[in-house]
């Protein structure tokens, strides 16, 4: 079965994993029930409860399974920081581009001390 990774809910049963392959950079939201998750790559399992949600740092299989049964919505990551750094470092490209390099700043000055040392 095929899994829409984003902007889904499913339905789990207890005893009865689901695969998720390719499952890196979807957040899992717990939203009924206790919810089991196993990813390779990541540091022990993790246990969600509703209200608690999980984003899939691993590259490897993920297993998804209830306890008893649960309920889970899918969602892809927003990556803010990341955008922004790109448009800005896109931006300063182009800046760069169209006139001479240059400083911006003066250069960094050291207050100097008044006397000498060893005089």
């Amino acid at each position: 079965m095929d899994i829409d990774l984003y902007n889904t809910e499913l339905c789990l049963s207890h005893n009865a994993p689901i695969r998720l392959l390719s499952a890196r950079g979807v957040r899992i939201h717990c939203t009924a029930g206790v919810v089991w998750l196993t990813v390779a790559g990541e540091a022990g399992d993790i246990l969600l409860v509703p209200g608690d949600s999980h984003l899939v740092r691993g590259r490897g299989l993920a297993l998804l399974e209830a306890i008893g049964s649960g309920q889970v919505r899918f969602e892809k990551a927003a990556r803010p920081l990341a955008t922004f750094l790109r448009a800005q470092w896109q931006q300063l490209r182009r800046g760069l581009s169209d006139r001479p390099l240059r400083a911006r700043h003066s250069p960094l000055r050291l207050p100097v001390a008044s006397r000498q040392l060893g005089a």
